[in-house]
C-alpha cells in the first residue's frame, strides 16, 4: 500500500529555513497523531479479526470498507497538522521564534564575559586570553629592628644615649599592567606610613606610584603621573634591592624622592634619556595649589657592558657577567610660595640646582657602585649675609659573594655643606659627613623574596640637623643652610651637641610575595 502522507512538495521549501525550530516543535504532535492512529488501526484489525471468527458469516467488502474508513481517519488526522503547521504564516512564525531564541542566547553569552587567565610568574597576575588587558600584584613587608648609640655631652643628664626598637619600616601593595595594549602600562602602589601615628586620626595608608605610560615602537615614552623622579640612581632602584638595609644618608639630603609631574623618556641601546616636568623634590600626594612649585629633571644612561635591566638592582646577587653603567642626572626647582619653608640638598632655598655623576659595575660573585652629587640652594627673602648656600656628597659601596646566597657588603659616605655652623659657642658642628657601614645580605631559600639584612654604621664626624646657628644674629655670615642627613627612615639620628662616634645596628627581615 503506498504511501498517505499529504505533506505538499511547496510546504516543505516554505519550511527549509525553519527547518530546525520545526523539527523541535512538530515532533510531539506528529508522534502522538501516527501513535493513535495505529493504536486506532490495531485494536479495529483486532476487532474485525475477532468478529470474523465470531461471525463467518460476514462479507469480506464489509472489512475492507471499515479499513478504508479508518485510514479516511487517519487522512483528515494529518490534513488537519498540515493545516496547523504548515501554513506560510506558522513557518515564518517559527522563524522569527528561532531567531528570537538565538539573539537571546548571544545577548545572554556576551553578558557573561570572556574567560580569564590566572597564574603567577613574578608575582600574581590575571589576563585576557588575548593579552589586551594584563594585572599582576605583588606584595613587600620590611621588619626592622635597630639599636643606635649616642655620646652625650660632658655633665649632660637628660636624653637617652642608647635607643632600641622595632620597626614596620615597608609594607606596599603594587598593582601594574597595561590596558588595551601592552604598550599602555599603569602603576598604582599602595603603602603604610612610617611615620609615627599612634596619636594621629589621620590615615596611614596612601599612595606611592600611581602613572599611566604609553611606549611607542621606536622606544621613546611618556609617564604621567605620581613617581620616583629620575634623578639618584640609588634613589631610583626599588628599596627591595637595595644592598644595604637603607639607603645613605647623602641620599636623605638630595632625593627628590616621588613627585607628580610628566615624564619624556628615550631608549634606545645602549642610550637611555629621561627629562621630566614635574613640582619639585618630594611632592607626595600634594595638592596643586599646595607648594607652587615647578622643577626640572632630566637624567641619562650609557650601558657600556650587559642589558639595561641587569641594573635594576644594587645586589646583582645573580650575576654571571660583567656589566658596566654610566650615568649623569640634573636637577633645577624654583619655589613660587614665599610663605613655605622647603628644604632640600641642605639648604632652605626658593631656587635650587643640582648634577649627579653615578658608576654601576658588576660582574659573578660581587657588585660596586659610586656616586657623586652637589647641589647649590639661594633665598633671597630671609634677609642674610649669603643668600647661595652649597653641598655636596658622595658614597661608595661594593659587595662580594663569599657562600652560596650570603654577601658581604660595605659602604661609605661623605658629605659636607658650606658656611654651615651649628653652634657658635661649640667647634665640632660644621655639616661635615663622614661614616662607614659594614654588613651582610642572606637569602636563605635563595631566591630574591626572603632577605636578611643585617649592618653595623659609625659616624666618624657629628650629625647635625637642622639651622643651628646660621641665621642668629652673633653669626658674622649668616646663610640659608640646614643640615639634613640623619633622618627616621635611616636610623641615624641627630647628635648631642659638638659629640660624635655614634653607632648604629640595624637587622631587617624583607619578605615579598
Amino acid at each position: 500500500m503506498k504511501s498517505r502522507s499529504r505533506v505538499s512538495v511547496g510546504a516543505r521549501e516554505s519550511c527549509c529555513e525553519a527547518f530546525m525550530a520545526d523539527m523541535v516543535l512538530s515532533f510531539p504532535f506528529h508522534y502522538r497523531v501516527h501513535m493513535i492512529a495505529s493504536k486506532f488501526l490495531f485494536i479495529s484489525l483486532m476487532a474485525v479479526l475477532l468478529c470474523g471468527i465470531a461471525r463467518g458469516s460476514e462479507s469480506h467488502d464489509v472489512i475492507e470498507a471499515q479499513i478504508d474508513a479508518i485510514w479516511d481517519q487517519v487522512e483528515k488526522m494529518e490534513a488537519a497538522r498540515d493545516e496547523d503547521w504548515l501554513t506560510r504564516e506558522r513557518t515564518e512564525d517559527i522563524r522569527n521564534i528561532a531567531l528570537n531564541v538565538l539573539a537571546d542566547a548571544d545577548t545572554r553569552s556576551s553578558l557573561q564575559g570572556v574567560n580569564t587567565i590566572i597564574g603567577y610568574e613574578d608575582g600574581y597576575f590575571v589576563s585576557t586570553p588575548d593579552n589586551r588587558f594584563l594585572l599582576k600584584f605583588r606584595g613587600q613587608l620590611q621588619f626592622r629592628w635597630i639599636l643606635d648609640h649616642r655620646n652625650r655631652m660632658p655633665g649632660q643628664t637628660e636624653g637617652k644615649e642608647d635607643t632600641e626598637q622595632f620597626e614596620l619600616r615597608r609594607s606596599k601593595l603594587h598593582f601594574h599592567g597595561h590596558l588595551f595594549d601592552p604598550s599602555i602600562s599603569y602603576r598604582l602602589t599602595l603603602a603604610t606610613n612610617t611615620r609615627t601615628l599612634a596619636y594621629s586620626s589621620e590615615s596611614n595608608v596612601f599612595i606611592e606610584n600611581a602613572f599611566i605610560q604609553k611606549r611607542f615602537d621606536n622606544g621613546m615614552f611618556f609617564r604621567l603621573g605620581q613617581y620616583k623622579g629620575p634623578y639618584l640612581r640609588e634613589e631610583i632602584v626599588p628599596s627591595a634591592y637595595q644592598l644595604a638595609v637603607e639607603r645613605s644618608m647623602v641620599n636623605h639630603a638630595f632625593t627628590y624622592a616621588w613627585t607628580q609631574g610628566l615624564e619624556l623618556g628615550w631608549d634606545v641601546a645602549p642610550f637611555h634619556l629621561r627629562a621630566m616636568y614635574n613640582d619639585g623634590p618630594r611632592q607626595l600626594n600634594v595638592g596643586a595649589y599646595r607648594t607652587r612649585m615647578r622643577s626640572i629633571l632630566a637624567r641619562a644612561e650609557l650601558v657600556l657592558a650587559g642589558e639595561h635591566a641587569d641594573f635594576d638592582t644594587l645586589t646583582n646577587k645573580d650575576a654571571d657577567e660583567f656589566g658596566l653603567m654610566l650615568g649623569a642626572g640634573f636637577q633645577w626647582y624654583m619655589l613660587k610660595n614665599s610663605e613655605r619653608e622647603w628644604v632640600y640638598a641642605n639648604a632652605e632655598a626658593e631656587r635650587s640646582l643640582g648634577f649627579t655623576v653615578d658608576l654601576s659595575m658588576f660582574d659573578k660573585g660581587w657588585t660596586a657602585f659610586t656616586y657623586f652629587v652637589l647641589g647649590n640652594g639661594r633665598n633671597g627673602a630671609l634677609d642674610l649675609d649669603q643668600d647661595t648656600i652649597g653641598s655636596w656628597g658622595w658614597i661608595g659601596q661594593g659587595g662580594v659573594i663569599v657562600a652560596e646566597n650570603v654577601q658581604l657588603y660595605g659602604r661609605y659616605e661623605l658629605g659636607d655643606i658650606s658656611d654651615y655652623r651649628g653652634s657658635l659657642q661649640l667647634p665640632g658642628e660644621t655639616g661635615h659627613l663622614s661614616t662607614l657601614t659594614v654588613g651582610f645580605n642572606w637569602w636563605p631559600i635563595g631566591i630574591q623574596d626572603v632577605k636578611l639584612t643585617c649592618d653595623f654604621g659609625y659616624s666618624f664626624s657629628n650629625l647635625a640637623q637642622g639651622p643651628g646657628a646660621n641665621r642668629e644674629g652673633g653669626n658674622p655670615d649668616t646663610n640659608p643652610g640646614v643640615a639634613f642627613w640623619p633622618g627616621r627612615g635611616n636610623g641615624w639620628r641627630p647628635d648631642y651637641g659638638n659629640q660624635s662616634g655614634q653607632w648604629l645596628i640595624r637587622a631587617q627581615l624583607q619578605y615579598e610575595f
